[in-house]
């Protein structure tokens, strides 16, 4: 059998296409499948991409990327974004979506009396501020502080790159005379770089602030910024998420929002939170422009993660500096304990090809031993040909990587290198605890860590250790259980058992909401049988180790999928917690199940206690 010279084929899982079976049997093999592999995958939105939503849940992604750039009206992503909300409760699959923002892209108007222009090597060309077309010689654009900021000898990149000129000298403040580099054929609407002045022009447009409410509407867990080159158009995009946190009566009222039935508690009343306590998207920085090189630790320091956008950062930065400005920062962002997405061209020729090259493979598997979180796939899904192949070639790809990590050398992440942690509510010894979590699950041989966590920070803190096994994110509400699903290794798990003391205390609630083994037994009773409150309501006691039962109980039912069973070993931790102190600053081995059979155990034994009591009551009752 002969192989194309230029492309590689990786031997397909052995689980039987999910169109092949069309059983609820082949979606459980899926899932296992994917829940194996600790990278994760982004794919963007798209013609190709969005009749078959959850089919590339099921191939792999675990976050969808909505591209504003090419949505004139945010609204009608409405049904999207439902449909992917649909599938992700009927898979009981955790699904996080990115709203990526334009930013603000320069780019030329279009031409007339063609599409297009003739740029000749040696023959001058103006760069116009106008609203109007280009003609033959005039290359026109709407943004006036690209030509007023260019000074002679600067360089204008176009068509990422493909032609280039270079500022000849000023005609007036709207108009610059320039000699072609590089030349070549130049369509309507193609990008401008100038990669050698930092342009005054704010990171966020005025579409851009438009499309950030419409994603802070929609619950999106993650927006985007493009281009961003200062702290403060971060700070920016953060007031605006205060000011309309402000106006939004719902999270006004509660900063948990509102609450909806647990998807996997039919038989119970358990409810779980729609949002975090004081939810807000988390904002990606797309890192693009040499200018923000310059300040980096101060954007990873004041944003909440970070893309390695190698698109319009080959254009701006040489091309050869760009594997090793990868690497920088996936190491600053593991350092500084946020989430790292590594994008572009990653499986380009998938787009019109069936398999990639060898260097497209080598070039994902490289920023999985780079440590990257994420990786992203673009026109490969949005508009290409092979979408949820493409998507199922770089799940293998990346699982692969991950099996091979043992032959490169582990990524050291010092505390110098961490610097000053900010106090993110996870408490003072979080750091400890994940450093001791990861060991103890190194020398247990554990087969997952299970990580109790309300902000998502102590979960992140274990995942950046990069253990070699499974980490269960046990939480209560809806927005953390999707966001944390774009950490490496992290699988979360959707429990109200964090939630049942804020329950208790909103008024009377059926004991049925209540783990089985809760200690019901009041200890003055109410004609119902309920113990009542200084208000009047129910309060019902539940101490740590019924914590424990229950988030076993709701991880037995994926557990299988991640390759866990009962009594296997497992590692649990948590930092602090207000409302737990049993549960705060904790480092717990077990073996998985042993805290359900503990809890019935108690609860059978107190049965006959009561009715030991019972009887004696009943006997001095008769004797009387």
């Amino acid at each position: 059998m002969t192989m194309s010279p230029t492309s590689v084929s990786i031997p397909p899982c052995p689980t039987p296409s999910l169109a092949a079976a069309g059983t609820a049997e082949a979606t459980s093999m899926k899932k296992k499948t994917l829940q194996k592999r600790r990278t994760k995958i982004v794919g963007t939105l798209g013609p190709a991409s969005i009749p078959r939503i959850k089919e590339l849940i099921l191939a792999g992604v675990n976050m969808f990327r909505l591209n504003f750039s090419h949505i004139e009206n945010p609204e009608t992503q409405t049904p999207i974004i439902e449909e992917i909300r649909k599938h992700s409760d009927e898979l009981n699959i955790a699904v996080a979506i990115l709203g990526d923002l334009c930013g603000p892209k320069i780019r030329c108007n279009d031409f007339k009396p063609g599409p297009t222009i003739q740029l000749t090597p040696g023959r001058p060309v103006r760069l116009v501020v106008s609203s109007g077309p280009g003609t033959d010689g005039v290359i026109t654009t709407k943004i006036p502080e690209v030509v007023q900021q260019l000074e002679n000898g600067h360089r204008i990149l176009l068509d990422d790159g493909n032609l280039t000129l270079r500022v000849a000298r000023r005609i007036s403040d709207t108009e610059l005379e320039c000699d072609v580099l590089v030349g070549g054929e130049l369509k309507s609407h193609k990008g401008i770089n100038v990669p050698d002045i930092r342009l005054g022009v704010a990171a966020l447009t005025d579409k851009d602030k438009r499309d950030a409410q419409y994603a802070y509407r929609m619950r999106l867990e993650y927006v985007a910024m493009s281009f961003v080159q200062r702290v403060e158009d971060v700070e920016e995009l953060k007031r605006l998420f205060g000011e309309w946190k402000n106006s939004d009566a719902q999270l006004s009222a509660n900063s948990r929002g509102s609450v909806r039935h647990h998807p996997i508690h039919d038989d119970i009343e358990a409810e779980v939170d729609e949002l975090e306590e004081n939810w807000r998207p988390h904002i990606i920085l797309k890192i693009e422009k040499p200018q923000a090189l310059d300040v980096i630790d101060d954007l990873i320091r004041v944003g909440d993660g970070i893309m390695v956008a190698r698109g319009d950062m080959g254009v701006e930065i040489s091309l050869e500096r760009v594997p090793v400005i990868q690497k920088m920062l996936i190491r600053k962002a593991n350092a500084a304990d946020k989430p790292v997405i590594t994008a572009t061209q990653m499986l380009e020729t998938m787009i019109n090809s069936p398999v990639p090259t060898r260097a497209e493979v080598s070039d994902v598997a490289n920023a999985v031993f780079d440590g990257t979180d994420a990786v992203m796939l673009s026109a490969e899904c949005a508009t290409g040909k092979y979408p949820v192949e493409t998507v199922q070639m770089m799940a293998r790809v990346c699982q692969q990587a991950e099996d091979g990590d043992t032959y490169m050398h582990p990524q050291v992440i010092t505390a110098r290198d961490r610097g000053n942690r900010v106090n993110d509510g996870s408490g003072e010894f979080a750091y400890p605890i994940a450093d001791a979590t990861v060991a103890a699950a190194e020398e247990a041989n554990a087969s997952a860590i299970i990580v109790f966590t309300t902000l998502g920070s102590m979960a992140i803190y274990v995942a950046k250790r990069r253990p070699n096994r499974p980490i269960i994110a046990v939480t209560s509400s809806y927005s953390l259980y999707r966001r944390l699903v774009l950490n490496y290794g992290v699988y979360p798990t959707l429990t109200p058992v964090l939630k049942i003391r804020s329950l208790l205390s909103k008024g009377p609630v059926s004991t049925k909401s209540l783990p089985p083994e809760a200690d019901t037994s009041p200890t003055k009773t109410s004609p119902t049988g309920q113990s009542p409150t200084k208000s009047g309501t129910m309060l019902l006691v539940s101490n740590t180790d019924q914590i424990y039962a229950q988030a076993e109980r709701d991880i037995l039912k994926t557990a299988e999928e991640l390759g866990l069973q009962k009594g296997d070993p497992v590692v649990f931790c948590a930092g602090f917690h207000a409302p737990w102190p049993g549960l705060s600053n904790t480092l717990r081995i077990a073996r998985f199940g042993d805290a359900v059979r503990s809890a019935k155990a108690r609860h059978l034994w107190g049965d006959v206690v009561s009715g030991v009591r019972a009887g004696h009551a009943t006997s001095k009752q008769s004797s009387a």
